[in-house]
């Protein structure tokens, strides 16, 4: 057979592919390898018809022999490292992409294909370099505008993230993976309404797409809309029975309305269909099993919030402490992300100080001074973060070098060498102490409201967003608390645009408030702290405010949701013996709470102490 005739069957061969008869190109092709058995573009062709039916290794070996007849086609290259990928074989598919890019560097297919590998590797700066390249040379490749966007959300850069998907969409309206991709990015975001649009038109063009069912289960539980949620999960593993995060999302939806023994059998299924990546299912289920009381197992699987993508890049820390003994050890604790949560944990420093040599604390900028009064036998240093949200960094090139300090350990891990078991709570003091100084200064100011119970409050916690509004309250909710007459209300409310919140109440409402206006309760925590240790009670979600309130031993009464996985499986906070736990359930307004609350208000004694 002449090379003219093998050339023009095979494109007879693909003509039957386009119009669906594979029998009939599958008769073709094998016509030309009777006569040719070498014929590299038969082969090739072969080779992707068995990768396109799912037949992968036969895919890889037709594709191999392509290869070895013909070693100069950098197309033939990069379709054998796509295949390589589908396998698993990562190492063999970037091998392949880079000869398919040594045959001819601007080859873009390949350069897509080497970035979004090279991503899935954790190679972000070499991934972001060769899909820069790719859209350089085809700036409509709606496919590399979308690799690129994934690799700019790898490093961190979650803006330039969404720009890029963004313009993939404009480019390519009709690729369903494109607006998968970009309703993950609003995820990320939490735009929930703009992820719901994307994710619809993910659906309405490709609706067995398990994917996009998933996701449009957890923005349905974001708006609280549980039944359709957990109706989307079930339709994605109709389509793909193992598919992690549709048991991830239904572990969600139980936990948050409080049916914890289902919660905790979806997220093992999460865990269990994700062998390869279960870090954030094992995350999440460590806190439905601190919730129902399993703290060994808890806190032990809470480590596996270290692995996840957006944990803290620690550069240049000792070795990590894994509980072994600390005598004649220096210890460094190190900072995590969230001031409530540094309060919280920081409730056993002195576990930690008492049992190390020395002990080294780095913390939020905010809480230096307060915890080097608290803890005068340890070294107390701002943390030095850098970064992004999403990729944020810590360096330790500031610790000692001579000695060296031994080991280190995050603040978030103290519990599980600390607290394994609720006897082990055993804080029944303070343990912040606020400045002197500060203190007496605001004991006069507090004192000059008059009369009553000196009532610190706040209603939600500083961002406000769709998902954590199920936790918090509405300025307006509050108006029952506001009518008990035997106290002066104080804001202890941070973050942005509370004090709008305020000037919208009724004026008999609103005149019942104090707001100290030269109190910053954002940064200031030196004042913050001083404020609070003057206070008889205080009301608040469970949030900053209660663990500052419960760090100082101040009566703190917490509205919350049930279930709230700092309370260990019990009805209080353990090691938290001042505060309170006034709970309801998601499905239940939050006068369940405040009814309660205002029972008990009127119930105290006028000169008794609250508990």
């Amino acid at each position: 057979m002449e090379q003219i005739d093998k050339k023009t069957l095979v494109k007879k061969a693909r003509q039957h592919l386009e119009n669906g008869s594979l029998q009939e190109a599958l008769r073709i092709y094998q016509d030309i390898l009777a006569i040719d058995p070498e014929y590299s573009q038969a082969l090739h062709d072969l080779g992707m018809i068995q990768f396109d039916a799912g037949n992968i290794s036969e895919a890889i070996l037709l594709l191999k022999k392509t290869t070895q007849h013909e070693d100069k086609r950098p197309d033939f290259h990069n379709n054998l490292g796509t295949v390589l990928r589908a396998s698993g074989d990562l190492a063999a598919a970037e091998k392949a992409f880079r000869k398919a890019l040594t045959l001819d560097r601007n080859l873009v297919p390949a350069l897509v294909n080497i970035g979004s590998l090279l991503i899935e590797r954790g190679q972000i700066p070499a991934a972001l370099k060769a899909l820069k390249r790719a859209i350089e040379l085809a700036p409509e490749n709606s496919t590399a505008l979308s690799s690129y966007a994934e690799a700019n959300k790898a490093n961190g850069d979650i803006i330039e993230a969404l720009n890029s998907q963004l313009q993939a969409a404009k480019v390519d309206p009709l690729a369903d993976f494109i607006w998968l991709n970009l309703a993950n990015t609003h995820m990320d975001l939490e735009q929930w309404v703009e992820s719901f649009e994307a994710v619809k038109k993910s659906l309405i063009l490709s609706p067995n797409r398990c994917e996009s069912w998933s996701n449009l289960g957890f923005i349905k539980v974001n708006f609280g809309e549980f039944f359709l949620a957990e109706r989307y999960f079930n339709q994605a593993l109709i389509i793909k029975s193992h598919f992690a995060p549709s048991y991830s999302g239904l572990a969600e939806v139980n936990y948050l309305q409080n049916r914890l023994d289902n919660a905790l059998k979806f997220s093992a299924l999460a865990i269990q269909n994700s062998p390869q990546s279960p870090y954030h299912y094992q995350s999440r289920r460590a806190l439905q099993l601190l919730a129902k009381g399993s703290m060994i197992k808890g806190w032990e699987l809470k480590e596996a919030r270290l692995k996840l993508d957006h944990s803290i890049d620690h550069r240049g820390r000792p070795p990590r402490w894994e509980g072994q003994p600390l005598h004649n050890k220096s210890l460094l604790i190190t900072a995590e992300e969230g001031i409530g949560d540094e309060i919280f944990f920081a409730s056993c420093f002195n576990d930690a100080i008492g049992t190390a040599e020395q002990c080294w604390i780095e913390c939020d900028p905010r809480l230096v001074s307060l915890f080097q009064r608290s803890f005068p036998d340890a070294a107390v240093r701002e943390v030095e973060r850098t970064g992004s949200r999403l990729k944020p960094v810590q360096s330790y090139y500031w610790l000692p070098q001579d000695p060296k300090v031994d080991v280190s350990i995050e603040t978030g891990s103290l519990f599980r060498f600390f607290r394994p078991t609720l006897n082990d709570f055993q804080n029944k003091v303070p343990y912040l102490v606020p400045c002197q100084n500060l203190q007496q200064k605001w004991k006069e100011r507090i004192s000059e409201l008059g009369p009553g119970l000196n009532i610190g409050f706040c209603w939600r916690s500083k961002y406000p967003s769709v998902f954590r509004n199920h936790h918090y309250t509405q300025l307006t909710e509050w108006e029952k608390i506001f009518e008990f007459p035997r106290a002066n209300f104080i804001s202890l409310q941070y973050g942005s645009d509370w004090q709008q919140e305020i000037d919208a109440l009724p004026p008999s409402i609103r005149e019942r408030i104090t707001v100290f206006k030269d109190a910053d309760m954002s940064d200031d925590m030196e004042t913050v702290f001083a404020i609070a240790s003057n206070l008889d009670l205080i009301i608040s979600p469970s949030s900053t405010v209660s663990w500052i309130g419960g760090s100082l031993n101040i009566s703190t009464w917490v509205f919350h949701l049930r279930p709230n996985h700092t309370q260990l499986g019990t009805s209080h906070f353990p090691g938290f013996p001042s505060m309170r736990s006034f709970p309801k359930n998601i499905s239940e307004t939050w006068d369940t709470c405040f009814s309660k609350i205002y029972t008990e208000l009127t119930n105290t004694p006028e000169n008794r102490p609250l508990t």
